[in-house]
């Protein structure tokens, strides 16, 4: 099977607002830049019965097994958006964890912009 490679770049906050507060999140604005700096992602398709999520790299320790990855899947599997299909992933931390650098959050958005392309393609 095919495996595919993303690049899922970190972002640096130029400007960044508080605007309030809604439970135990801040509603922000911000203004990013991307930045050189990225996680590398493989995916491939498989036929084992649930996806295989698996962190690598100088910053992958202690990436609990609920993140925002296989949140994402978790979503896309519900909504039937996958057609059952399931992933083996490998991501490659080079992004700090919890350096405000968006690097979850990041990996997850490039998977789904992955899917979204590769859909409409």
């Amino acid at each position: 099977m095919n495996s595919f490679k993303i690049k899922s770049y970190a972002k640096i906050n130029l400007a960044l607002n508080v605007t309030g507060k809604k439970s135990k999140l801040h509603n922000i604005e911000s203004l990013i830049s991307f930045i050189d700096l990225h996680d590398s992602i493989t995916l491939r398709e498989s036929k084992i019965k649930q996806h295989n999520i698996n962190f690598f790299g100088k910053f992958s320790k202690n990436i609990s097994k609920i993140n925002t990855i296989s949140k994402l899947l978790k979503i896309l599997d519900n909504k039937k958006l996958l057609n059952n299909k399931k992933f083996e992933i490998k991501v490659i931390k080079n992004i700090p964890q919890k350096a405000g650098m968006g690097g979850g959050s990041m990996n997850a958005a490039s998977l789904l912009n992955f899917f979204i392309e590769k859909k409409n393609n």
